[in-house]
This record gives structure tokens, C-alpha cells and sequence, in this order.
């Protein structure tokens, strides 16, 4: 396969990471590695949207998985998933007959999807602090981005994805919607709220973003990287902790941090040998210390929240504490100068501090949703959609459509700046441009 033809397929289609992010895949798959692992595991609790994905377009994972080894020159190809996957298991071991590519399965844990969390359990290698992937070899990319390197190399740029709307909704579903459908039109696909005034979480239940009152929920769309859309019930504990004041957390870290470590050593990061305690950060900041040498720590933080929503006897906040911590630092231009070094010794705990899925979700107050097993819902045609020109990490697409205009399914309507880190963006449904800012509006006709 021609290396640079794939990654110009991949960054015309606007190929961007599902799992995260969304890092521009034709920079990603342009360093070369020595292995590709295709991430299945599905990190959050709640989520069923790479399950389904898989479930439906194994061949095609296969397919675009071969393709990016040979971009990146990988002579070793992994799909991991978690092993309760077994349909999916099922039909990626009938596919795989003769291939470099070997199938994994995990337990199910939390956080096994994150990228330093795989590597190291599937090479046995720790991505050095603040490092990536590529530093040991190894490029991660989840199945869903995959999917649609194999579209691109049909042609076929990104305009939909799968979602699992799930919780305080009558029917969860995965359902299949074009990039810039309203969230609300998600949710009413599946029935609406179960419950008055919730609120809403973009991701899943541990690392998603809180969306709070109807006004902020209809500005919502989904994105290339909307994995699941879940409602809550206003004044859950997930909503409770999100919404906590700085000034409140500075009060509970100072009057009841018993600085027992659990935090630390429940920390994923921590116990795959990066010189990350967050106990010593959550120490600074409840004697008020707004920056020290030993709080410089918390750039080493993934903001997993395994410290704040399971670790912490005391229900403290160390993830949104290292973020804050991190905000400061980035805006008077602070640099990270810890070590870079991986701890070998920290590692070896690692097998022994994973935190089961099922535990998690009693600790978060989720067991009556993780029994729920959304529906194969249907492929939604909204009458409207807005794109946002910033999906992706890097700078924004550039607009080069005006109102007015109509355009097809599939046409570019933000192109990459010159220069630039970005991701090209399509439309995703055919239709007339009716507004143009941050973002661009069709309207389906």
C-alpha cells in the first residue's frame, strides 16, 4: 500500500481520534512504529458505541488496521477488547486466519482503554511522563477511527457517527446520527428524560463533560468525538462533585485530607511508573499554595478521576484540583520540568491496583444503568445540523462556505489552515448553509 496515499485519504476525509481528543489521524500515522494496537476496550462505564461499531464492521477494522501498519512500517498489528466482547472477540478471531495481527483480551477494568494503560499492559513498556505512544514503539488508535480510515480510503469523509444515549432517557440506544445533530434530537429519539430537570453528561460517566440546564443542553451537538450522551438526575453524586466551587474544594482539602495516599496509589498513572503523587499536590493546595515546585506534578495528571471517584476515603477533588493547577500553570506560561524518567519499581503494583468495573459503578451510584444494554437504535435525519469548526485538537478548520450556498452530503466546508495542527470538517447532510461563525448550519432541502 502507498503510505502517502493512505495518509492523503485519511487527512481529505478528516480522519480525526474518536477515543480522546481527537488528534488529527494523518499526523498520528505519520511516525513510524513497530506496532499498531487497535483500541476496543472502551474505557468509560455505560459506553456501547465502539461494541456495536465492532459488532457491525469487524472486516473493515481488519482492513483499515492493515493499512495503517503499512503506513507506519508496523510489522505487529493488536486489536484489543475487553473479554466479556464476545461477540466481537468471535468475529475478529474468524477474520485475523494468516494475519501479524493477534487479539486481546482484557479484564474489565477501568481505565483500559487509556493509551499508557495499554501499552504497558499489552508490551510491557511504561510511555515515559508526558510522553506518547510512538516513544516506545507503538501507535494507539481506537476502532472507531479506524472505521473511518477504512471509509476514507474509499473516498468517504467523516459525516456520522455512533453515540449511546443512555441513563435517565425512557429507551437507551446507540444510535447512528450525523457530526452537528442536536443533542436534545438524540435524546428524544430515545424517548426523553426519565426524570425532571436532568442534567446532561458529553462522554461518559468518569471523564465527560457536564452540561448544565436547558438552555446550555440545546446549544449541544455532537461532535466526531461525541461517544455517549448521558442524563443524570440533578443532585447525583457525579453531578454533585463536578459541580463543586473552587473555594469549597480548597476547604475540604485543607480541613479533611488525611493524606492516606490513596489517591496516589490507586493513580494509573502512578502505577506504571510516572513520579506522580497527587496526595503531595492535594497537600499544597489546602495550605493554600498556589504554585510549588512539588505542584508541578499535576501535568502528569490524565484527569481519569480514579483518585476523586473511587480512591479518596474523604470524597475530595484531586483530578479537578490537578486541572486547575494545570490552567494556572498555562497561563503564566509555566513549564513542566519533573522528571521524565519511568520508575520500574512502581510499575510491578500495576496488576495489583486495577479497578473493576463492576466496583466503580457502586462507588459512582451507576450499577441500575450499567445493566442497561442500549438498543441497536436507528440512523437519525435532523432537519438541521451545526458543525463546529473545532472537533479536533490543533487550530479550527477555516470556513470556505458562505450562507447561502448549497452543498452535498460529504463536502468540505473547513479546510485545514496553513500550516496548521487541524482536521478537515464535511457536511453531513445535504442541504443550504444558512449561517457561517465558529461554526457552520445546514439546513437539510
Amino acid at each position: 500500500m502507498n503510505r502517502e496515499r493512505i495518509l492523503r485519504q485519511i487527512r481529505d476525509a478528516g480522519v480525526v481520534g474518536q477515543g480522546g481528543a481527537g488528534f488529527p489521524a494523518h499526523v498520528k500515522f505519520a511516525a513510524p512504529v513497530e506496532t499498531v494496537i487497535a483500541n476496543g476496550c472502551e474505557c468509560e462505564p455505560l459506553l456501547f458505541s465502539d461494541q456495536v461499531l465492532m459488532q457491525r464492521h469487524a472486516e473493515e477494522i481488519v482492513e483499515a488496521l492493515e493499512a495503517v501498519m503499512a503506513a507506519v512500517g508496523a510489522r505487529r498489528g493488536i486489536i484489543a477488547i475487553k473479554e466479556k466482547y464476545r461477540t466481537a472477540g468471535e468475529r475478529f478471531e474468524r477474520l485475523l486466519g494468516g494475519k501479524p495481527i493477534e487479539l486481546a483480551r482484557l479484564e474489565n477494568f477501568y481505565p483500559a482503554g487509556d493509551e499508557h494503560v495499554l501499552v504497558h499492559e499489552l508490551l510491557g513498556r511504561a510511555i515515559p511522563p508526558l510522553g506518547l505512544p510512538k516513544d516506545v514503539g507503538a501507535v494507539v488508535s481506537n476502532v472507531g477511527t479506524l472505521h473511518a480510515v477504512h471509509r476514507a480510503m474509499a473516498g468517504l469523509p467523516v459525516t456520522h457517527r455512533l453515540v449511546t444515549v443512555t441513563g435517565e432517557v425512557r429507551r437507551p440506544a446507540v444510535l447512528e446520527v450525523p457530526i452537528g445533530t442536536p443533542v436534545e434530537e438524540c435524546i428524544a429519539a430515545c424517548g426523553g428524560p426519565a426524570v425532571a430537570d436532568p442534567v446532561l453528561v458529553l462522554g461518559g460517566p468518569m471523564m465527560g463533560r457536564f452540561v448544565d440546564g436547558p438552555e446550555a443542553m440545546r446549544r449541544e451537538v455532537v461532535t466526531k468525538t461525541t461517544g455517549g450522551v448521558l442524563l443524570l438526575p440533578r443532585g447525583h453524586y457525579l453531578h454533585r462533585m463536578a459541580t463543586l466551587s473552587v473555594r469549597e474544594m480548597e476547604k475540604q482539602a485543607a480541613a479533611a485530607c488525611i493524606q492516606c495516599r490513596y489517591c496516589t496509589d490507586l493513580c494509573p498513572r502512578h502505577n506504571i511508573g510516572h513520579s506522580f503523587e497527587t496526595h503531595r499536590v492535594m497537600r499544597a493546595f489546602g495550605g493554600g499554595v498556589a504554585t510549588a515546585p512539588g505542584t508541578l506534578q499535576a501535568f502528569l495528571c490524565s484527569e481519569c478521576g480514579v483518585c476523586e471517584l473511587f480512591a479518596c476515603p474523604m470524597r475530595l477533588s484531586p483530578r479537578r484540583i490537578n486541572a486547575l493547577f494545570k490552567a494556572r500553570f498555562r497561563e503564566r506560561q509555566i513549564a513542566y520540568e519533573g522528571p521524565r524518567e519511568v520508575v520500574p519499581a512502581q510499575s510491578l503494583l500495576n496488576r495489583h491496583r486495577k479497578i473493576p468495573v463492576s466496583r466503580l459503578a457502586i462507588k459512582l451510584d451507576i450499577q441500575k444503568y450499567l445493566a442497561i444494554h442500549p438498543a441497536e437504535g436507528e440512523r437519525l435525519s435532523p432537519a438541521q445540523v451545526t458543525i463546529p469548526l473545532q472537533q479536533h485538537a490543533g487550530a479550527p478548520a477555516v470556513a470556505c462556505v458562505r450562507p447561502g450556498e448549497r452543498v452535498e452530503e460529504g463536502a468540505a466546508i473547513g479546510e485545514i489552515p496553513e500550516g496548521k495542527l487541524g482536521a478537515r470538517v464535511h457536511a453531513s447532510i445535504a442541504g443550504e448553509v444558512i449561517r457561517v461563525d465558529n461554526a457552520v448550519t445546514i439546513r437539510r432541502g
